[in-house]
């Protein structure tokens, strides 16, 4: 019984909870299975360049998977502000001349509906956000809902006070 109240999960993993309870409310999520992406790739963790002491890049690049489908999402911070560009491209690693065109896609911060559009002809999107720890992109796909969480903004990106810079 001590056991389990001294253990703490992870904040990430609280998040996706968190996350996948209020997505019940969005309106993307009517029935069907709810996948979570997998970070197959993040530029914070890419070595420097060799010689190069104390670099960064400004955009942060994210590379997502749920089974073949690939999101690909830059993360650029707006100078002078908490707010980022969040752009992306969901792409089908099985079959990639096929577009994922007029894919609806829904930004939500603790599980509410920000904002929500579709994917034009090449499968891209695009979100102006405030920095949020608690973030997340659905997409509606078929019959299943993709989840995509997105790095705390506030924290995780290039050019922040909290950013390390060497």
């Amino acid at each position: 019984m001590n056991f389990a109240k001294q253990e703490q999960p992870p904040k990430s993993a609280v998040r996706i909870v968190k996350a996948i309870f209020g997505m019940r409310k969005a309106a993307l999520i009517k029935s069907g299975e709810i996948n979570l992406a997998t970070l197959v790739m993040d530029s914070l963790n890419q070595p420097l360049t060799a010689g190069v002491r104390g670099s960064f890049a400004s955009v942060r690049q994210l590379l997502y998977r749920a089974g073949t489908v690939c999101i690909d999402l830059h993360i650029t911070p707006k100078p002078g502000s908490e707010s980022v560009v969040l752009v992306g491209q969901l792409l089908d690693s099985m079959q990639p001349s096929k577009s994922l065109s007029d894919v609806p896609v829904e930004l939500l911060q603790s599980g509410n509906s920000v904002s929500s559009k579709k994917t034009n002809a090449r499968g891209e999107f695009d979100f102006g956000l405030n920095a949020s720890e608690d973030t997340h992109l659905a997409f509606g796909l078929d019959n299943r809902t993709l989840v995509v969480p997105i790095p705390d903004a506030k924290t995780d990106t290039p050019g922040n006070k909290a950013y390390p810079t060497s």
